[in-house]
Order: C-alpha cells, then sequence, then structure tokens
C-alpha cells in the first residue's frame, strides 16, 4: 500500500491540527493520525475523503498563494491544474488525497473526462460563440453564470489568457463600496493580465459619499495607477443601492455583469455575456457614460513639454512642503553647467539649447529658494537603483527631465553630480530630508511628487515616459498616507549616516571617472 503523505501536506500547509480535523468530520484522532502516516487507507469512495475536502477549503478563503499551492502539489500527479469553479478545486483535492485516486483517475480517462494536464476545448470563450436567429434570439451559448468570487476570478483568469497584448478593459461599478473587486484573488487576476498582457484598465465608479472605500480602491490598485495603465472616474449623485453592480466590458471578448448584495453573506453573481451586438453597445455606452464623469487624474504625454515644464514649476517653484518618492534620480540635482553639458551632448543647440537652460535654471532657483523659506522636502530614494548605478557607471531617466521625449542614458559623470548634489543639499538644508529604501515593491515602483495640500503626480517613466497628474482630494490623500506610512518604516538611520552612504557611493563612482580618464 502506497503510503499516505497528502493529507499530512495540507494538514500542515492550512495549519490544520489532526485533532481539530478529528472534531469536524466526527471520527477518532487515531483514525486521523493513521490516515496521516498511511497505516490506513483513505479511499475516495469512503465519504471521509469528501468531509476532509470540505472542512480544509472552509478554513479560509482561498487566496493566490493557496491555489498556486495546491496546483503545484495537483501537477505532481497529473491532475488539471486549470480551474474553473470552486467546485473543481474540491474534486480534483478529493482525487489528491485518496489512495486510490490514481484509479479513479483512470475511470475518468476512460469517460473521457478531461481531469489530467491536457489541452482543453474550452479554454477561454471565442469571440465567434455568439449567433443571433430569427427575431433576434440569443442563443444559450452566449450566456454562462459563475457564483462566488473564486469561481468569478477563475473565469475573468482564463479569459485574460486568451485576450490580445494592450487591450483596453473598462469596469463600471455601481458604488465605490462593491467588495468584489477588492477580493485578493480578484485583484491578483487583474494584476497578473496587467503584468503578462500589459492591459490598460478604465474604471468608473458611482460615490455613495464613502471615501475610504475609494481609498482602498486607489491603493489596491496602485501599481496600475502609478505605472499608467489605469485611468480612475467618478460621478456623483447616486442614491444607496439594494444591489452592488460591477460590469467589465473586455473588447470582442464578453462583457461581465457581477452582482452582489451589500451587508449580506450570500456570494456574488456574475453572467458573461459574449453576444456581438450587446458586446458593442455596452463598449459604446461605456464611452458614452464615462464623458459625463469626472477624472481624478490628467495624462501628459513627453511631447507635451509645456505642462510638465508648468508642473514641475508648480511642485518645486511654489510655496509649500513636498514628498518625493522615486526608484530613479532627482534631476535638480545637477548644477546648471552639468545639466548644460547633457543637453548639449542630447544635441541641443541655438534657442533650444537657452530656452531648455531657462526653464531648469527657473525650477532649480525656485526649488532652493523655497528650501531657504523653510519648506521642507522629503525624499525617498532607492538603494537598488543607486547600486546599479554604481556597478554601471550609468544610469537611464526620463528625457522630460531635460525639456525632451523618451528617456535619457546619464553617463558616469553625471551620476556623480548628482551624488554630489544630494550630499550638498542634506548638508546645506536641514529641512531637505532623505531617505534610502533598501527596497522598493511593486506597489511603491515609479516616481512621485506630492505637493502637500495641492496636487500629486506620477511618473511611470520606465514603462511609458508621461505624467500623470491629480489636485482631487482622494487621490492627494491616498497617496499622502502611503507615503507617511513608508517614511516612518524608513526612518531609523540618521541624516549623517545617509551622507556616509552617498558619499561612500561617490567615492566608487568618482574610481570609475578615473578608469575612463
Amino acid at each position: 500500500m502506497k503510503k499516505l503523505t497528502n493529507l499530512r501536506l495540507i494538514l500542515e500547509y492550512f495549519e490544520v491540527p489532526n485533532r481539530d480535523l478529528a472534531k469536524a468530520i466526527n471520527v477518532s484522532p487515531s483514525m486521523v493520525s493513521n490516515w496521516v502516516q498511511g497505516k490506513r487507507a483513505l479511499r475516495a469512495s469512503s465519504g471521509f475523503v469528501v468531509a476532509i475536502a470540505d472542512y480544509v477549503l472552509s478554513r479560509r478563503m482561498l487566496e493566490t498563494r493557496d491555489i498556486t499551492w495546491l496546483k503545484k502539489q495537483f501537477e505532481h500527479t497529473g491532475i488539471s491544474t486549470e480551474f474553473d469553479f470552486a467546485s473543481d478545486i474540491k474534486r480534483n483535492l478529493i482525487i489528491w488525497l485518496a489512495d486510490d485516486g490514481h484509479e479513479v483517475l483512470e475511470i475518468f480517462k476512460k469517460a473521457d473526462i478531461q481531469i489530467t494536464n491536457e489541452q482543453r476545448d474550452d479554454v477561454g470563450l471565442s469571440p465567434y460563440l455568439y449567433s443571433i436567429g430569427p427575431a433576434g434570439r440569443i442563443y444559450n451559448d452566449d450566456y454562462s453564470a459563475r457564483a462566488g468570487v473564486l469561481d468569478i476570478s477563475m473565469r475573468l483568469g482564463r479569459i485574460f489568457e486568451t485576450m490580445k497584448d494592450a487591450t483596453t478593459i473598462d469596469i463600471c461599478l455601481s458604488s465605490e463600496t462593491v467588495a468584489t473587486i477588492m477580493e485578493n484573488v480578484f485583484i491578483a487576476e487583474i494584476m497578473k493580465a496587467f503584468q503578462t498582457k500589459n492591459i490598460y484598465l478604465r474604471m468608473l465608479a458611482a460615490l455613495s459619499g464613502n471615501s475610504t472605500a475609494l481609498s482602498r480602491i486607489i491603493a489596491a490598485y496602485t501599481p496600475m495607477i502609478v505605472a499608467g495603465k489605469m485611468e480612475l472616474y467618478i460621478s456623483h449623485g447616486m442614491m444607496q443601492p439594494m444591489i452592488h453592480q460591477t460590469s467589465i466590458f473586455i473588447p470582442d471578448i464578453c462583457a461581465v455583469a457581477i452582482t452582489e448584495l451589500p451587508d449580506s453573506l450570500s456570494p456574488p453573481a456574475a453572467l458573461f455575456i459574449t453576444e456581438s451586438i450587446f458586446l458593442k453597445d455596452s463598449a459604446d455606452g461605456f464611452d458614452r457614460v464615462v464623458r459625463f464623469a469626472q477624472p481624478l487624474m490628467q495624462f501628459y504625454p513627453d511631447n507635451i513639454l509645456k505642462g510638465m515644464i508648468d508642473i514641475f514649476n508648480r511642485e518645486f517653484s511654489d510655496d509649500g512642503d513636498m514628498d518625493i518618492q522615486s526608484d530613479g534620480l532627482n534631476f535638480l540635482m545637477l548644477e546648471p553647467e552639468e545639466y548644460i553639458e547633457i543637453l548639449e551632448q542630447k544635441g541641443f543647440k541655438g534657442n533650444a539649447l537657452e530656452w531648455r537652460s531657462e526653464e531648469y535654471l527657473q525650477i532649480k532657483n525656485g526649488f532652493e529658494s523655497n528650501l531657504k523659506n523653510g519648506a521642507v522636502f522629503r525624499e525617498i530614494i532607492s538603494a537598488e537603483f543607486l547600486k546599479n548605478m554604481v556597478v554601471n557607471g550609468s544610469c537611464e531617466v526620463p528625457s522630460m527631465y531635460f525639456m525632451d521625449t523618451g528617456n535619457t542614458l546619464i553617463q558616469t559623470k553625471a551620476c556623480a553630480a548628482i551624488l554630489a548634489g544630494y550630499i550638498r543639499m542634506l548638508k546645506s538644508y536641514p529641512n531637505y530630508h532623505i531617505s534610502v529604501a533598501p527596497y522598493l515593491g511593486e506597489k511603491q515602483k515609479g516616481t512621485r511628487h506630492i505637493k502637500h495640500g495641492r496636487h500629486v503626480t506620477l511618473g511611470p517613466w520606465k514603462n511609458e515616459p508621461k505624467l500623470i497628474f491629480s489636485d482631487q482630494m482622494i487621490m492627494i490623500h491616498e497617496f499622502q498616507t502611503y507615503f507617511n506610512e513608508l517614511w516612518m518604516s524608513l526612518s531609523a538611520g540618521t541624516r549623517e549616516n545617509t551622507i556616509l552612504l552617498l558619499e561612500i557611493m561617490l567615492q566608487e563612482i568618482e574610481k570609475l571617472i578615473g578608469q575612463e580618464g
């Protein structure tokens, strides 16, 4: 008899003591111990394995890490890792737990039921499934329903896998308090599509006055917002709904209508619609409605230089405190002559060189004047970025800092000048502060400028050079709160230690300059 270890594995993973399982399924602890040690067979037909699967899966809402772990276990046994329903997980878990699971798999194979890891015909929804009969009758294949956050999220994940890269997805929320889009498994599928399919998201939320709920949405989808891959719109004046509705529109594939009941233990339910006319009209309808909504942010492509220069002036030159969080470097650390040298290397001359130099000098002088007047500037920079700069002797920054488009490679001499500028600022202005973050996670990537109480500017320049600007208080509050929390977690080091670290890095950069010379 094969020694059973799968039960032990899953009990340990879900942190279920043997005695708790025994009590839950009404057996003796010694019987559970025998199953765990493989001294007694746990068969699929016994009924106990079903009770075990039910109890284990009821312990908590499955998260992405749980599903990943289960898939890894199933894969070793040849059981399917493609899930459309939570019931699929339970069925496969029963097969995996049972001593005679391999026999059950053989029975399924003979019955032509696909449980093994083979290509399935129903992966994704085809844009050609729809068919309209006489009098506009919509055939049944145009609709499929899912109930429960896990089932909905997994179905969406399978659909996302079939999409073309850079697809724009529209999500319409009947209220900012909808719960489904805030569940970890749902967010995980959106973020996976963002990372693997480079999706673009437009979200429209009808506000019912719950600013905290909207803040949570902003926090949850921050990686997409900061990367410039999400637009957020709000509309006002909606009455308190009896139901919450989330509508998702995936071009040429399907529309998803998710219905949930507020303050209810009932699971959400979703309808997946593939009928062609519905898809076209829903896409047109979203475009029409969003024009009446209030955008929470404005986008400035890097070819709209005038708008960007105006924003830089408002941030650095206007009175008031400011916070900066960046996985890059602050271009204002360059002295004017060093800045002009980079402009010349980029090929600027004549009037173009002159006006760019004047704009830079105006912003830099405004920045230092603001500091002299007592404004507090806090800046979080990436230790990883600094380390790579020292190793490579160069770094890439957005060309918008040089009143140009695209990205600019900063060479060794300019890198040294920026580090020297940081050191000078720290020594000259006690109200200028720097914290070096050992590591910036996905939610912390990109560049963020927060002008206290006025506006927030995001620069996802590594993905696509542009600025995202918002003067909406809900956006300012959310990013300010997040910055404050991050700053507090990094504020253990002293000012002297930060200066010492930067001086050591500057010495390493200067060694590279000497080698180049």
